[in-house]
């Protein structure tokens, strides 16, 4: 494995890619806690850019682990993204609430956001997103990417990420203490630290994920039972997630599904 210092703009920018959360992970799951810090933590660095204060100074966000995707290929790299899809799922939907907050105003600005950080654009499907989260998350995410944003699913984690922003947005806006949504843009993609954690293809990628997990937020027993299943599924994995393992997901809550599993 290697590790290097990067910035969400590094990453995610400069070349058609996709960052793939794999079958295995928990669906998005920060709630406002985690958005009011990630909130704060962004306009101090904006702050800090408007003052020309600490011009080069940065916020470290915490780490993000890689892995080649099977579905790799020379001229569309793909990666599983093994740790770090709560931070790279948060930080797509602030830039996509920014695009859609000066879409009418800054047209090409928006249109710049999109294909720099949110769009394949040349790609047309999945692949057209540069990040593809699990199934369970994937409509809604693709229809705020996209902006066909309808009233279903107005409850999931995404959604109220993306409304969490939206809202904050507007509030920046006050004439009492305006902020340049350029430059909260700016401090997301150029402001915010990552440590990107490459492994190789002969890693197991499943064992990194529940070590690494196991550490932070505690894994469920349905986390781990998730984890392992999709470990010996391997290329059936995408089939019986879909099937079978999704709407039992949709169906019961944690708890029951572990009291299912026992039964």
């Amino acid at each position: 494995m290697q590790a290097k210092e990067t910035l969400f703009a590094d990453l995610m920018q400069g070349r058609t890619q996709q960052f793939q959360v794999p079958l295995y992970q928990r669906t998005y799951s920060w709630t406002e806690k985690q958005l009011k810090q990630l909130w704060n933590d962004i306009t101090e660095q904006a702050r800090l850019v408007e003052s020309a204060e600490d011009r080069d100074s940065t916020h470290f966000l915490g780490s993000v682990v890689l892995a080649p995707s099977p579905q790799n290929d020379a001229t569309f790299p793909r990666w599983l993204v093994v740790d770090g899809q709560q931070r790279l799922t948060t930080l797509s939907l602030a830039l996509a609430a920014i695009r859609d907050h000066v879409a009418e105003a800054a047209p090409s600005e928006a249109d710049r956001i999109n294909e720099q950080y949110l769009i394949n654009k040349w790609k047309t499907g999945d692949d057209h997103l540069r990040l593809l989260p699990t199934q369970a998350d994937r409509a809604q995410f693709t229809a705020h990417i996209h902006g066909t944003v309808t009233g279903q699913g107005a409850g999931s984690g995404v959604a109220t990420a993306y409304a969490f922003f939206r809202k904050k947005l507007v509030e920046a806006e006050d004439p009492a203490a305006p902020q340049d949504v350029f430059r909260i843009e700016q401090a997301i993609t150029s402001r915010l630290a990552l440590v990107a954690v490459t492994a190789e293809r002969r890693d197991n990628v499943h064992r990194i994920f529940e070590s690494l997990n196991n550490t932070g937020l505690k894994l469920s027993q349905a986390d781990l039972l998730r984890n392992y299943l999709f470990m010996k599924l391997e290329e059936r994995g995408e089939h019986i997630y879909t099937t079978y393992w999704l709407p039992l997901q949709n169906s019961l809550s944690n708890d029951e599904l572990e009291q299912l599993m026992w039964l």
